[in-house]
């Protein structure tokens, strides 16, 4: 029990290293704008909510993976983690 409980402990406080850098929110695109562009690909969202700055968005693509991944909210350009 100890073991799970520490498990999730360590699950919730993991931090995305994905990250945008500070703008503007009157230059941010609209997130439906985003949600078209991913359905329009044959996504199916789940949600989307904003870390570190990004859209984080939780969905399954055209081939039913599941996604979760950051889009700049200017360009909508994919963000990944720094290596």
């Amino acid at each position: 029990m100890l073991a799970l409980c520490l498990a999730a402990s360590a699950a919730v406080a993991q931090e995305h290293s994905e990250k945008c850098e500070p703008i503007p929110k009157e230059e941010w695109r609209p997130q439906a704008d985003l949600e078209k562009m991913l359905v329009n690909k044959g996504w199916k969202i789940s949600r989307v909510k904003i870390t570190n700055g990004c859209y984080e968005v939780y969905a399954r693509d055209a081939k039913n993976s599941k996604k979760e991944v950051f889009f700049h909210p200017k360009t909508f350009e994919l963000v990944t983690a720094p290596q």
